[in-house]
């Protein structure tokens, strides 16, 4: 009884979340409000109804002195059981095989949909059946308060897939269209990869509609043509973005995106990030389907400018990669890459030609990536370095990164966020690293309360050396206060070591608390935090950061 309690509560509460598109004290106010009392009576109807109690009452008692107030009566009455279950044709009852909706159990309409559900899946896993559906009917006995439910079983004849035609495409090949298509012609007819197809196209951006027509039956041979109705939208995109953090102050970004460079959905995107401690114009390349379907050819370069504490640096850098995906979550990627940095570290001012090999896999279920629910994302990479002017010797990268979020509550929305990365550098002391590639934390991306690189060794002159590991450590409080608002807690926690070994003996912690204001692209950040074990050498004992998305 108790989760049928919540499900009403639950329908109620959205249902008085709905404002009145009235003024208040009209006779349009007065009008919308008893409507919504009607519509409000008659919802709790049916989600009782939802749970099995066909005979159940609400009444609603109107508090006269006070606008939309008042109290909705329940009386339940029974709750009607399954008594027996059919499936026709009778051949098919060997299909169904769920439990929630065994006989003698409570009769909960979303277990009939969800077994409906399953034994469409059931029936067709084995078929090519050009028409299938698969419906069900439920007859009470009011006097036992019972139900018998009927599921109705539609088969047509098997077809196979025959040749695929798109149309209204304009700038884009067909193929690429082609790679597209998840079946092989003469391979069994499945509506859903229908939908997988149209899923596909909208995927790529380069379409704002894709509909596929069938004809009414399959033509003699079994095989149904498929026609593709397509929409190009915009193939180029601009965008602007904003953020400022108390230690690296305002930062302004600047995109340039075209998606489809020759027509077959290759991508190419210009990005101007400009702070008071980096300038940077990076372009991106991606080509799909590089010699695999599920490969793609990504090319970059950029060229940079740094003034930190820890070092003042110019950078060009470029790089070629293969990028594969193994599974819908999990891919991986091995390259090659080239950077010539002139990095004066506060003792010598020095240029490396740092040529790596970049290895890596990333998997991803989160539910969205700027505001996850659930799911977890890893990472890991391992490069290898060698510097082609001698001023540095051999010497490897390794990270690994988790990201993890659990939905707490779903109708408060509180989600708990953790996050965990560690990384290691092998080789010789990290003086005789190039400053730029040593680990550095502290700020909005690592351990906040602390300024940037603000956590980890120090010099002589009492700026951020770097080191050779890096271990940090974060969890978040996430929930709702009203629909468009909400706040988070956190504590993060950091460590930077001069040795290859991550030092977990002098970490360093801060906490603070954030507020969100969540749009429809994503959640609009403002986090302070301050630093719960304070160094002498830290320039503000608070920070605070303005941002789109969530910290991780």
């Amino acid at each position: 009884m108790q989760e049928t309690q919540d499900y009403v509560q639950a329908v109620l509460d959205d249902r008085l979340e709905q404002e009145l598109l009235a003024e208040e004290g009209t006779e349009d106010y007065i009008r919308a409000e008893n409507y919504r009392e009607e519509m409000i009576e008659a919802d709790l109807l049916k989600a009782m109804k939802a749970r099995g109690y066909y005979d159940a009452e609400v009444i609603f008692q109107d508090n006269e002195t006070q606008d939309l107030s008042g109290i909705y009566q329940i009386d339940p009455g029974i709750q009607y059981k399954i008594s027996e279950i059919r499936v026709e044709p009778q051949n098919f009852e060997e299909e169904l095989d769920f439990p929630l909706i065994e006989e003698g159990k409570p009769l909960i309409a979303s277990n009939v949909l969800q077994a409906q559900s399953k034994l469409y899946e059931q029936v067709q896993k084995d078929r090519c059946s050009f028409y299938m559906d698969v419906g069900h009917r439920v007859r009470l006995n009011q006097e036992n308060h019972t139900a018998i439910i009927i599921f109705d079983v539609e088969v047509g004849q098997d077809a196979v897939f025959g040749g695929t035609t798109f149309g209204g495409q304009e700038t884009i090949d067909v193929d690429y269209l082609e790679k597209l298509i998840p079946w092989v012609e003469g391979d069994c007819f499945r509506r859903e990869k229908l939908e997988t197809l149209t899923t596909r196209l909208l995927e790529t951006g380069l379409f704002s509609r894709a509909d596929t027509t069938l004809p009414e039956s399959p033509a003699e041979d079994g095989s149904v043509p498929i026609t593709v109705s397509l929409k190009e939208r915009e193939h180029r995109t601009i965008k602007v973005g904003a953020n400022y953090y108390t230690d690296t102050g305002a930062g302004i970004l600047f995109g340039w995106e075209h998606r489809n460079l020759f027509g077959s959905a290759e991508k190419l995107e210009a990005e101007l990030k400009l702070n008071q401690i980096e300038q940077n114009l990076n372009f991106d390349f991606i080509k799909p389907y590089f010699l695999r379907d599920d490969q793609q050819l990504n090319i970059n370069a950029s060229l940079g400018l740094e003034d930190t504490d820890a070092y003042e640096a110019t950078n060009f850098e470029t790089g070629a990669s293969i990028s594969r995906d193994f599974t819908d979550h999990l891919s991986g990627n091995t390259g090659v890459a080239y950077a010539l940095s002139e990095i004066d570290d506060g003792e010598d001012t020095e240029t490396y030609g740092l040529f790596s090999l970049p290895n890596g896999f990333t998997y991803d279920n989160r539910s969205n990536p700027l505001d996850p629910h659930d799911g977890i994302f890893l990472t890991g990479s391992i490069e290898p370095f060698f510097d082609t002017l001698g001023q540095s010797d051999p010497f490897t990268k390794i990270q690994a990164g988790a990201r993890t979020y659990f939905e707490l509550s779903n109708k408060q929305n509180i989600v708990l966020a953790m996050r965990g990365n560690v990384g290691s550098i092998v080789g010789d002391s990290s003086a005789d690293i190039p400053a730029t590639e040593r680990f550095y934390a502290g700020g909005g991306g690592s351990v906040r309360g602390f300024g940037y690189q603000e956590v980890g060794p120090f010099n002589d002159d009492g700026e951020p050396a770097g080191g050779r590991s890096l271990v940090t450590a974060s969890t978040e409080l996430r929930m709702h206060f009203a629909k468009n608002i909400g706040g988070v807690a956190f504590v993060d926690a950091g460590s930077v070591s001069e040795s290859s070994s991550p030092d977990f003996d002098n970490m360093s912690y801060g906490a603070g608390l954030g507020i969100r204001y969540f749009t429809g692209f994503g959640p609009l950040r403002f986090d302070v935090a301050v630093p719960l074990n304070r160094k002498e050498n830290l320039d503000q004992n608070y920070q605070f950061y303005i941002s789109i998305g969530q910290a991780f």
